[in-house]
C-alpha cells in the first residue's frame, strides 16, 4: 500500500451542512427590504404620476431608514433640490403622507456623484421609521415641483434598509 504524502480532503456531513448553515444565516441578514430604481422616458417626470415602490413588511419591532435617491441631468434640471411628496400605503389602507426635499447643489456645487452622464444624489429622507403593520405595502414618490413635466430628472429610487438606534449618538 502507498502512502500519501498529504492527506485528502475530508468531507463529511457535518461540514456540508455547516457550509449550508452559514450561507442561509448570511443571507437572513439581508438588511434591504428595497433597493429599486424607476427611470423615465426622454428624462421627464410628470407631476400627477407617481411612481409606486411596492414592498414587504416582515418585522414591526425594526426600526428603517428610508432613502430615496435621484439623479438628474444638470445641463437640464435647473434647481438646487428636488421636492417630492411621499405616501405610504399600508396593507390595512392606511396612508401616511410626508414632504420632503433633497439637496442637490450646495452654493453652486452639485452633491453626488456622476454615473452614466447623470448626477446622483441619495437622501435621507425618514431615520429609524417604524412600520405598523406586517405585509406588503407601497410607497409613492411624486415630484413636487411647480412643473407640470419635470425636465432633466433621469431616475428616481427608494431603499429602505433595517437600522439600529446608536444611543451613544443622543445628548
Amino acid at each position: 500500500m502507498k502512502h500519501l504524502s498529504h492527506p485528502l480532503p475530508f468531507h463529511s456531513p457535518l461540514t456540508s451542512l455547516s457550509i449550508l448553515l452559514l450561507l442561509l444565516l448570511s443571507s437572513c441578514g439581508n438588511k434591504h427590504v428595497i433597493d429599486e430604481e424607476h427611470t423615465f422616458d426622454r428624462n421627464v417626470w410628470n407631476r400627477f404620476s407617481p411612481e409606486r415602490f411596492e414592498f414587504n413588511i416582515q418585522n414591526i419591532d425594526d426600526y428603517y431608514h428610508i432613502d430615496v435617491t435621484v439623479a438628474v441631468d444638470t445641463t437640464i434640471y435647473r434647481y438646487h433640490e428636488f421636492p417630492c411628496a411621499i405616501t405610504l400605503v399600508t396593507p390595512g389602507g392606511e396612508e401616511r403622507s410626508f414632504r420632503t426635499s433633497i439637496a442637490l447643489n450646495d452654493k453652486g456645487r452639485w452633491r453626488g456623484e456622476m454615473q452614466d452622464g447623470y448626477r446622483v444624489v441619495t437622501g435621507r429622507v425618514r431615520s429609524y421609521f417604524s412600520f405598523n403593520s406586517k405585509g406588503v405595502q407601497h410607497m409613492d414618490i411624486l415630484q413636487n415641483t411647480s412643473q407640470y413635466n419635470l425636465e432633466g430628472i433621469h431616475s428616481i429610487g427608494l431603499n429602505i434598509y433595517k437600522g439600529k438606534i446608536d444611543y451613544s449618538n443622543f445628548d
